[in-house]
């Protein structure tokens, strides 16, 4: 039986937020090619290497396919819950570091917003999971309101004033190789990402996850999914995943998704995570992202993100495109095989799945599905 069940259930809904912190939580149904090539050491010398920028309550259990060939950094401002995730680290690789990230007060975007916030068109006070912030601020514990109520602005915070850019960050830490990275910051998210310009060329980095707002305006320096989705076009990566977060209004309040006050079963769009990706197929169309050139050990690394992601069509796509390239790290031919059999496990190879499928298009009907 086809896993497309799964699948759909993966992209509807499996990108879930936890209410307390800025953890962006990703369950992925398909890991076993990105399993079975960290087992065989094949990222041994050059580990997968991720930037959370916005890491309250650790970096996702997603990441941890890569264990030990991953090396993650975590950066938040929070002071004690950097100490306090580093107490209970237990991966030497995975670090975090208390620090507020964006751009100099000289830069030519940050001057162009001209001090203005950069959430114009935000309806939060009219919504219910503002009020119920409000009503259950005098009831929670001080040291309970960063996990409660995501009130990170009443802790410690690290020095404003030492505020660095990711590109100097990576410089400091000896990111070089840097493959993601994740940004949720709450507001500023698009000073972030402009301060990682060179590192996301130079490296290059192969995706990005961004907290992205479907309210706002039209102004460009707006942290709003219209200009985040441009500029990410512009840097040569395409969208490949979108969740979608409703609030609901005050004024008819809906039941919350979790036990927090955040987004709820029906409401407005609000928020969501946006997944970015290069897709260096893409060269030749007309306006397509342009990817720039990939050394083996980064398109196997792209092709697992794919998979991870819940797009192992497109995970076979690149390696099927690259199968000369990737001879010297693996056998295409077997990756292709692991990822027909995990998508329908009834097939034992890609070539009998792809036999399936053009013998008989209609197997793939959902009504033969049931």
């Amino acid at each position: 039986m086809i896993r497309l069940d799964s699948m759909i259930l993966l992209l509807r809904g499996s990108i879930t937020r936890s209410f307390g912190n800025s953890l962006v939580d990703y369950t992925s149904v398909f890991t076993r090619m990105t399993r079975f090539l960290v087992e065989k050491k094949t990222f041994a010398t050059q580990p997968f290497t991720l930037l959370d920028v916005g890491c309250s309550g650790g970096i996702s259990p997603f990441w941890r396919v890569f264990d030990p060939s991953l090396v993650a950094l975590g950066i938040d401002p929070v002071v004690s819950e950097c100490e306090r995730l580093n107490a209970k680290e237990a991966t030497p690789n995975v670090r975090y570091r208390p620090a507020f990230v964006g751009l100099p007060d000289q830069h030519p975007f940050v001057q162009k917003r001209g001090g203005k916030e950069p959430w114009g068109g935000n309806p939060w006070n009219r919504l219910s999971a503002q009020l119920a912030a409000d009503i259950l601020k005098s009831k929670t514990k001080e040291e309970d309101k960063l996990a409660v109520l995501n009130d990170w602005q009443g802790s410690k915070l690290a020095d404003p004033k030492s505020k660095i850019g990711v590109d100097d960050l990576v410089r400091e830490e000896k990111l070089s190789g840097l493959d993601f990275i994740k940004v949720d910051v709450d507001g500023y998210d698009l000073d972030v990402i402009l301060s990682a310009e060179n590192s996301t060329q130079s490296s290059p980095v192969l995706g990005y996850t961004l907290e992205v707002n479907f309210y706002g305006g039209t102004t460009d320096t707006d942290h709003t999914f219209h200009n985040t989705d441009k500029l990410m076009r512009q840097w040569g990566f395409d969208l490949f995943g979108l969740s979608m977060r409703h609030y609901s209004a005050a004024a008819l309040p809906a039941p919350f998704e979790w036990d927090g006050p955040a987004q709820t079963l029906f409401g407005r769009p609000y928020q969501g995570d946006a997944v970015y990706l290069r897709d260096p197929l893409a060269a030749g169309t007309r306006g397509g992202a342009q990817c720039p050139p990939l050394a083996p050990q980064k398109l196997l690394k792209l092709a697992c993100l794919f998979e991870c992601f819940g797009l192992p069509d497109h995970a076979a796509e690149l390696i099927q495109a690259n199968t000369q390239t990737l001879l010297a790290l693996c056998n295409p031919q077997e990756l292709l095989n692991i990822l027909a059999n995990e998508v329908d496990p009834s097939v034992s190879s890609y070539s009998a799945y792809i036999e399936k499928f053009t013998s008989d298009p209609t197997a793939f009907y959902r009504s033969r599905r049931i």
